[in-house]
């Protein structure tokens, strides 16, 4: 089932171990908590991840997404909280849905990573206004 975080880390580790030499991840929502689950396993060469509006699915979500149970049950919880074998940047929105700022401050001091403070800008998604952002390419560049 593609929904198991099981398969979605298998399948970043095939991609990730296909391309030669390091890389840098950029990641949003639970592409993040694919990446910090992944991240406790893989010996592949990582020179960074930036990691924008972690969802927190250790927490009720709102109504309409997945409930706490069937997160447990697909392997999504509990979100690690090792630190990272290499840096991160973490983009936290003060009014996240799907995660509150508090929280994902405390997801990535235990991954070692810099918080960035976004403002209220939601989940960083289209639906909040955000298509291409330079924000991102000058994060990136400081991985």
């Amino acid at each position: 089932d593609k929904r198991l975080r099981r398969a979605r880390v298998e399948n970043l580790e095939r991609v990730v171990s296909d391309i030669p030499g390091p890389v840098i991840l950029v990641a949003h929502s639970v592409g993040c908590l694919i990446t910090v689950h992944w991240a406790q396993e893989t010996k592949c060469a990582v020179q960074g991840a930036l990691l924008a509006a972690p969802a927190d699915f250790d927490n009720p979500l709102p109504p309409g997404y997945t409930d706490p149970l069937t997160l447990e049950k697909e392997g999504w919880t509990p979100i690690p909280r090792r630190q990272l074998k290499f840096p991160s940047i973490v983009v936290a929105s003060r009014n996240d849905p799907l995660g509150k700022f508090e929280r994902i401050q405390e997801l990535a001091q235990a991954w070692g990573s810099r918080c960035i403070d976004a403002g209220e800008v939601g989940h960083l998604g289209p639906v909040d206004g955000f298509g291409t952002w330079p924000l991102a390419e000058e994060l990136v560049q400081q991985l």
